[in-house]
């Protein structure tokens, strides 16, 4: 059994709501996080099949990839929240979190498809990067950078525990009433280090937590400041390499193959279906949008939801493998990751979905 809100603060650990669109809708949107609960569903609709399957296995609690609820609702009248309500199952959903974060929906897709991962196609995400800067007396150095780390600081791209430091003279004059941790009268000096990371916006509250628990000053002195460039660790969609060399029909082949999408559609523009891109892009779900930046980064973008103009705008050929098929490799992920909790969790399989049969 594990608390709902214990299993949110996993779930911190590899997707952050705070990195979610300010559009969107993520986290706990039906349910108690002081509830207990064993059984979860992994899903990417929170649809009648998928509320039947958790009745069905006695799941107390339903992770989803798209939000049950994307705007604030006034009553409730819905037959599925009320079903919801009845059976008391708890609803998580992680949207566009999942999609931005590391290990999420398009890392997933990319390794579904055996293709290794260069870069973000885009750095866009919905949380904000912080340069921070405190002083630490030299002998607590250590123990008061590990608390920073514990907290998720000093994650750039794919390094973590990454921080600067140099050697400073500090002063203080102790006021009426203080409890200074170095006792002095008058002027006080001391040897200390600024200790310099980054750390992501929805971070810097459990960051500066840390830094009051650890830090033996009674009053720690920092300051942080957001930067313009984001954090290169999250990014929606991914430029991947072509290692295996396939051309264009070979990868409309192998979405077919992986993805199980029964009709996934090529768009040459222009190109030979033997064409071999070197760089291809990918965006799970709707990727019409990122057409542009695939262009300046890749030969080749795999997504869903083209539209007509787009498509003919592209300039690039385009793979549309489908909205519901690139996304739904997320959810055996996001069962993994539930049962390694420690909790009984189960995947929607792809047919039982509402959108496989659209």
């Amino acid at each position: 059994m594990m608390k709902i809100k214990d299993i949110l603060k996993e779930i911190e650990g590899f997707a952050p709501l705070g990195l979610a669109m300010s559009w969107d809708n993520v986290g706990l949107l039906v349910g108690d996080g002081a509830r207990e609960v064993s059984r979860v569903l992994t899903c990417l609709d929170v649809d009648e099949s998928a509320v039947d399957k958790a009745i069905e296995m006695g799941a107390e609690l339903i992770v989803s990839h798209h939000p049950l609820i994307f705007r604030a609702i006034n009553r409730i009248t819905d037959p599925l929240l009320l079903k919801l309500i009845e059976h008391r199952i708890a609803v998580i959903s992680l949207h566009t979190n999942l999609d931005v974060a590391p290990g999420g929906v398009n890392h997933v897709l990319a390794y579904t498809l055996g293709l290794r991962v260069i870069e973000h196609l885009s750095g866009e995400t919905g949380d904000s990067w912080h340069r921070f800067s405190l002083t630490v007396p030299v002998e607590h150095l250590e123990p008061v950078r590990k608390a920073i780390f514990a907290s998720g600081a000093g994650l750039i791209g794919l390094y973590d525990s990454c921080s600067q430091s140099h050697r400073v003279k500090g002063t203080f004059r102790a006021l009426e009433g203080s409890d200074p941790f170095i006792k002095s009268e008058g002027m006080a000096s001391v040897d200390e280090y600024e200790l310099e990371f980054m750390v992501d916006g929805s971070r810097l509250g459990a960051t500066i937590e840390a830094i009051k628990s650890a830090h033996p000053y009674e009053t720690p002195a920092f300051y942080h400041y957001p930067v313009s460039n984001a954090n290169p660790a999250y990014g929606l969609g991914l430029v991947c390499a072509n290692d295996a060399g396939l051309s264009l029909s070979q990868l409309q082949k192998l979405c077919y193959d992986k993805l199980r999408n029964p009709a996934p559609r090529l768009y040459l523009l222009g190109k030979e279906a033997g064409y071999v891109p070197e760089r291809i892009a990918i965006c799970g779900g709707s990727g019409g949008s990122m057409i542009s930046a695939a262009g300046r980064k890749a030969e080749l973008f795999i997504s869903g939801d083209f539209s007509y103009h787009q498509i003919l705008e592209s300039g690039l050929p385009l793979i549309d493998a489908g909205h519901f098929f690139t996304e739904y490799p997320v959810v055996p992920y996001l069962a993994e990751r539930m049962q390694g909790m420690g909790l009984k969790a189960v995947a929607l399989e792809m047919e039982e979905h509402k959108g496989y049969k659209m």
